[in-house]
């Protein structure tokens, strides 16, 4: 909305994100619809009577079951489908559509003399800016990181912008000339270049931390990922590298293996739907929805339990992602088996 706001972006562009991202909502959402359309399906059935009427025709749980699941196995390859290679395109799209608006906007949003304060960490500014920003006078940047901090003055800066053949990649980098760096480094040692011509990074579509997240990686990208990060821990000897590689390790394989666990929750909540979705009598004190809720909130909360463990390398991410839909599984079979489908 910041986008929208400041950018004047068009309303088709508009439009687009807000595809992007809701497609992105579709492996969570699709589960949770087919156990609330169930319960709420049953509920009715019990509340008008035809469960009696199914069963006196001597129709068994499960042939009543039977059409749930079939939904329940459309949905989950389906689902599946979707997150194999749409999904992670979609969302790597979306941030690259974003970094793109962004940059544009950036042309028009620096003035002359106005200290500029949207690129994190940096602070720009000119003394005069030309070309509806793609010129600046008399530059003076600053650069905080976290060990050192940068001052970078030029008498002129010009915006550059190199676009490939992907319509959503973006660099942006600003070309500086006659100007100096100064360098303020922790210890307090003070590094100064000059030089004629820098070419100082803005944006870059090519940023791991837009593009090379593992949710915006297929399937099979996901794999290779997760064999270069085991190829590289067993040649790295650096602490840090190796705290880097497992980190990424971890969450490539918890991304991986949450996409095969989101068909089995669709199968899974099925059952917990119609568990809890035929009523034994009528009225509001027959419901059982609370109790379908409060297991899903179990579910949840044992889920990102597990997943918070397996970012740290405490749990294996197999056990994190599959565990809470078998405790889910056994609890729902639990309930079927206790159905009591002839009274």
């Amino acid at each position: 909305m910041r986008i929208v706001t400041k950018k004047g972006v068009e309303i088709s562009v508009l439009f687009e994100l807000f595809g992007h991202i809701a497609i992105s909502f579709v492996p969570m959402a699709v589960p949770l619809s087919l156990l609330f359309a169930m319960i709420y399906t049953l509920n009715r059935l019990s509340e008008d009577s035809e469960i009696v009427a199914i069963r006196a025709m001597g129709v068994d749980k499960f042939k009543l079951l039977k059409p749930f699941l079939i939904i329940a196995l459309f949905c989950a390859v389906s689902v599946f489908s979707l997150n194999r290679n749409l999904i992670p395109y979609s969302k790597r799209l979306f941030k690259n559509t974003v970094i793109a608006l962004t940059s544009k906007g950036f042309l028009s949003d620096i003035k002359s003399e106005q200290f500029y304060t949207e690129i994190p960490d940096i602070i720009l500014f000119a003394e005069n800016v030309e070309d509806k920003g793609e010129v600046l006078n008399d530059v003076f940047i600053k650069i905080s990181g976290a060990n050192e901090e940068k001052v970078i003055m030029a008498k002129r800066g010009l915006l550059n912008k190199n676009k490939s053949g992907n319509s959503t990649a973006l660099n942006l980098r600003l070309d500086l000339y006659d100007g100096n760096i100064t360098t303020i480094k922790a210890d307090d040692e003070i590094e100064k270049i000059i030089f004629e011509k820098y070419e100082f990074p803005i944006v870059s579509s090519s940023d791991n931390k837009f593009v090379n997240k593992e949710s915006m990686k297929s399937n099979s990208a996901l794999l290779s990922s997760i064999k270069l990060y085991e190829k590289k821990l067993k040649t790295v000897k650096n602490d840090q590298q190796k705290n880097n590689f497992l980190r990424g390790l971890y969450r490539a394989r918890l991304e991986y293996w949450t996409r095969f666990n989101i068909p089995l929750q669709c199968f899974v909540f099925s059952l917990l739907g119609f568990v809890f979705g035929v009523k034994k009598g009528r009225g509001k004190a027959k419901n059982t929805s609370i109790k379908a809720l409060m297991i899903v909130i179990f579910y949840y909360v044992l889920f990102f339990g597990g997943v918070s463990m397996a970012k740290k390398g405490k749990l294996d991410s197999r056990i994190a992602v599959f565990l809470p839909t078998m405790v889910v599984l056994v609890v729902g079979a639990k309930y079927y088996r206790d159905l009591d489908w002839q009274s």
